[in-house]
């Protein structure tokens, strides 16, 4: 049984001449045109043509690859989660996938290879902050196949709590694909903070996620252990933002794991993947290509070279009707109003949209109705979020061409906040600002289909 890394948290796992495929992310610029691969991606011995199934853990662009997966050859089955009235499942078969199996948390389903798939829900809604829900789209699978055990939770953080659940139901894992790193768009675009504080908030969140890796290592006790998140650059205008996104360091985590003389050391080896690296799951050896070093000055020149890539949503035909974009707004509002009823989440906190600098738009999580203003200079009022983005980019959301979560963590929005307080919920539900389609009987790839009509992406 071998294990081949992709990027990010993607794997090809063959065993026996059958190939599962997982969190499939090949084509550059996800994220609304920002997101490159980091370090760049290398030839792989196994691909999306070779896979029998392929696992897709949650919607986001870096797991969930439309272009790549659009090459899988029409009789392969997919595995996702049953999350958002079957979202996932709608939108595969609108591209002519036939074979595909929706789970809900906790839901077991045995495959023709006799492997066998627990998939579990969102472990926790939030992993450093209380949240009274998470993002309402993560999952992660246990796979037992052959007398092997592998935990793959990709970006589904697990507490300690759901880490012994897991334990006491399967004491023997044999390989725990874990998250060591997280992205967003703290610190990077906060502009309530300075770039000293940016650099000490990002040193800050690279050794929480660190311990917090090593920790939960410490509960499963798996035989191997492979960290895995979060390698990309922000290209384009936004390629001074990368030293400040926090990203964790893979080789930090296997060195934190491997020390000697670590107190509470446990059995487990923790191994440092790249692309085309294959890890036999028997022994441990390593095979393919070897794990390349990269320092972050390395990191930043890539991404400099990349500083003119254009991203999708500035060719779109702006949408210059004021009197259209309040109403897109309000229509917007009243989607994330709708959601805010559902999760029962309704409290005094103040959003603000500014937007190109010259006008913006206001709401209240407890109030369904939105003010805008000719001027964005006039009083916050505490507690607040500003947004800052383009109208092109603005309009794109609305009209469904783009995601605001997208934009967001492709540090395309700029935000400030007063006070300096994370709440989760927040932006959980920001991404819901868009007007809603009546029906989904396209399964919503209309979004996705119109990429097509969009420049070419860059390659490196």
């Amino acid at each position: 049984m071998q294990l081949e890394f992709i990027s990010n948290t993607g794997f090809y796992l063959e065993h026996d001449g059958v190939v599962i495929g997982m969190d499939i992310w090949l084509t550059q610029g996800p994220f609304e045109g920002s997101w490159f691969h980091y370090p760049p991606l290398r030839p792989t011995k196994f691909s999306v043509e070779d896979c029998d199934y392929i696992y897709i853990s949650h919607i986001h662009p870096d797991h969930c690859d439309f272009k790549a997966l659009n090459r899988a050859r029409r009789d392969t089955t997919f595995i996702v989660p049953a999350y958002m009235n079957c979202l996932l499942e709608r939108k595969l078969r609108a591209f002519g996938f036939k074979n595909v199996i929706s789970l809900h948390p906790g839901e077991q389903t045995n495959l023709k290879c006799n492997a066998r798939i627990t998939l579990y829900g969102q472990f926790i809604n939030n992993l450093f902050a209380a949240s009274a829900f998470g993002s309402l789209i993560d999952s992660a699978i246990l796979l037992e196949w052959d007398d092997r055990t592998i935990l793959n939770c990709n970006d589904n953080y697990l507490d300690a709590v759901s880490a012994r659940k897991i334990v006491a139901a399967h004491p023997s894992i044999d390989l725990a694909l874990m998250p060591h790193s997280a992205s967003g768009p703290y610190p990077a675009s906060f502009r309530n903070l300075n770039q000293a504080e940016k650099v000490a908030e990002a040193k800050r969140l690279q050794r929480e996620y660190i311990d917090h890796f090593v920790a939960i290592t410490d509960i499963v006790r798996p035989r191997i252990v492979v960290p895995c998140a979060a390698e990309y650059v922000v290209v384009g205008s936004l390629h001074e933002k990368n030293p400040f996104i926090g990203l964790a360091s893979a080789d930090e985590a296997v060195s934190q794991i491997n020390k000697t003389e670590r107190v509470g050391r446990g059995p487990t080896t923790a191994v440092r993947m790249d692309c085309g690296t294959i890890l036999n799951i028997e022994d441990g050896t390593l095979s393919g290509l070897p794990p390349r070093r990269w320092t972050d000055q390395d990191r930043d020149d890539f991404a400099e070279r990349l500083k003119d890539v254009p991203f999708p949503y500035e060719w779109e035909s702006e949408c210059t009707d004021v009197r259209e974009i309040k109403t897109m707004v309000q229509t917007g509002r009243n989607h994330i109003w709708q959601q805010q009823t559902r999760l029962d989440w309704k409290i005094d906190y103040n959003i603000y949209l500014t937007i190109d600098g010259r006008t913006s738009f206001h709401f209240n999580f407890s109030d369904p109705r939105t003010t805008f203003s000719e001027s964005h200079i006039e009083e916050r009022i505490q507690p607040y979020l500003e947004c800052f983005l383009s109208q092109q980019l603005l309009c794109a959301i609305l009209s469904r061409k783009a995601h605001w979560n997208n934009a967001e963590g492709g540090l395309h929005i700029d935000f400030f906040r007063a006070p300096n307080i994370y709440l989760p919920e927040v932006y959980t539900l920001m991404s819901f600002l868009h007007v809603p389609r009546n029906t989904h009987e396209d399964g919503g790839v209309a979004a996705e289909r119109s990429e097509e009509r969009r420049p070419t992406e860059y390659s490196v």
